[in-house]
């Protein structure tokens, strides 16, 4: 195969001159331009009243950027300070009844499950649709849901897995059943195509593969699809007008999913994110996902003979950027291979997962680097 040139130069980013960068599906490397980005952050805040407007025009254009990126309207976007807020977002604000229930799966994020266990006192159930040899099948899903299944709960990309779900198939089966999806996109947005009007609702941290840092994350709301949903927290951002000290207790709420943002975002991380897809957004997703592909899938080939129990599905539809595979002693194989120059990411020790994740800056000489790090275990 031909050698894989990076998609983004590695003297673009912080701290990639000496090590093989395969650990984005935990942190992403800086971006050596993000420090002027925080400097234009910091130019703009010393405006006085000013900067407020300055502060809202930087929002609107990440706001539209996101909707680029996703294939949705940017109204029905907003920024909160995480996914798992999000996550919360949605669990607080649907009108739950007595006999309903959550469909989650075992290998799923925990924010993607500690929510829902809050409903038990209000007569809500979560279902939990287990693993085959790591893999979430559609029909195990479906066998989880029922006429009571208010929504299903799952991530396009498993962070623990790695496995990619088929989106389109699994939102036909969720609105056949007459039921709501929730997807974290937070392993999958910025490193494959995601379709967020397949969705009702979707999060994703932005400190990953969109190359940002923690403090905002992405909330999309499926305004046609949920006209209805509510707003669980409000505050005085919730409002686009209100009557002010007369009548403190008369607002309107925004048109916008910035309904759903009660405060102030984080501006400073929307500064850093809207430098960060200036860097991904020209690239084109198409071609991101190709590179990710190719790399992780050289990778993936190597963990396989060496033996180790692999959880990443090998065909390219079912994974992204991240493999995932199984090791006696996760801490000492990591380690061993930091050592050696090559960042992965272990956590979930107690578990034995390892993770390997490629981007943008990676190229085929992390590749072989790894491979000559796995060769040493």
């Amino acid at each position: 195969m031909p050698a894989i040139a990076p998609l983004i130069p590695k003297d673009r980013f912080i701290g990639l001159e000496s090590v093989a960068h395969l650990a984005v599906g935990g942190e992403a490397p800086m971006l050596k331009s993000h420090r002027d980005a925080v400097a234009r952050f910091f130019a703009d805040k010393g405006q006085g009243e000013p900067a407020r407007e300055l502060e809202f025009q930087r929002m609107n254009r990440v706001r539209a950027r996101c909707g680029e990126l996703l294939s949705v309207p940017a109204r029905d976007i907003t920024f909160l300070s995480s996914a798992s807020a999000g996550i919360n977002t949605v669990a607080y604000g649907l009108d739950w009844r007595d006999g309903d229930n959550v469909v989650v799966a075992d290998v799923e994020f925990p924010s993607g499950v500690y929510p829902w266990t809050t409903l038990a006192p209000r007569g809500v159930e979560t279902r939990i649709v287990r693993n085959r040899n790591w893999r979430i099948a559609l029909e195990d899903i479906a066998d989880r849901i029922d006429a009571r299944t208010r929504l299903v709960v799952i991530s396009h990309v498993s962070m623990f897995t790695g496995q990619r779900i088929d989106l389109p198939a699994l939102s036909q089966l969720v609105r056949d059943a007459g039921a709501l999806l929730l997807l974290d996109a937070t392993h999958a947005a910025g490193v494959v195509p995601v379709d967020a009007s397949l969705a009702d609702f979707v999060v994703s941290s932005c400190y990953k593969w969109l190359l940002g840092v923690h403090g905002t994350a992405i909330f999309y709301w499926n305004r046609e699809r949920v006209p209805d949903f509510r707003a669980p927290f409000l505050g005085w951002n919730s409002s686009a007008r209100s009557g002010g000290w007369k009548n403190p207790v008369e607002f309107e709420l925004h048109e916008s999913a910035d309904r759903f943002l009660p405060g102030n975002p984080s501006y400073i991380s929307l500064y850093i994110l809207d430098n960060a897809l200036d860097t991904l957004l020209p690239l084109g997703i198409d071609n991101i996902e190709r590179h990710a592909l190719a790399l992780s899938g050289e990778i993936r080939a190597a963990v396989s003979d060496k033996g180790w129990e692999l959880m990443t599905p090998e065909a390219d539809p079912e994974r992204a950027g991240n493999v995932c595979f199984l090791v006696p002693d996760v801490e000492a194989f990591r380690k061993t291979l930091e050592e050696q120059g090559v960042l992965v990411w272990g956590a979930y020790a107690s578990f034995g997962r390892v993770r390997i994740s490629t981007h943008v800056y990676n190229d085929s000489a992390d590749v072989a680097r790894c491979i000559s790090a796995l060769a040493s275990v």
